[in-house]
């Protein structure tokens, strides 16, 4: 399901989409996509209105393989909330959210929950500053 107005850009890296049988994926209002981002939505993933995802952002709401013998492969939905800013080079992974107003760090990993209107950085992402955030404001 796209939004109203959203963009997906793409003139150096294509973008990649792949949404399973049965899966949802869901871009909202105004969201923004730039060069070679790659979503792969096996059961959920939802990108919040007017989100900003940077070049080569990878969100898979799936491991794609077993990680040790007996473990199961894990599918856990994603979801990235609105007025959500993530930087180039992220990564966003089966079970994370990210809440609204929050900004992602270039080059993090998400594994997990990050609050609304939190800065989070690093492999695995974590918290490093609470963000102050006007109601009805809108990161251009």
């Amino acid at each position: 399901m796209l939004g109203a107005n959203c963009e997906l850009q793409s003139f150096r890296l294509r973008q990649h989409f792949t949404v399973r049988k049965g899966a949802e994926l869901h871009i909202g209002d105004q969201a923004f996509l730039n060069d070679g981002v790659n979503v792969c939505a096996t059961r959920s993933i939802s990108i919040g209105s007017h989100a900003k995802i940077g070049d080569m952002v990878y969100i898979y709401d799936t491991d794609f393989h077993e990680v040790a013998p007996g473990m199961p492969v894990r599918h856990a939905p994603v979801v990235i909330g609105d007025n959500v800013w993530i930087g180039a080079n992220s990564m966003v992974l089966a079970g994370a959210t990210i809440g609204d107003h929050s900004v992602i760090a270039a080059g993090s990993i998400v594994t997990d929950d990050i609050p609304a209107m939190s800065l989070a950085a690093g492999i695995p992402a974590r918290v490093i500053k609470s963000l102050e955030v006007p109601d009805g404001w809108v990161r251009k």
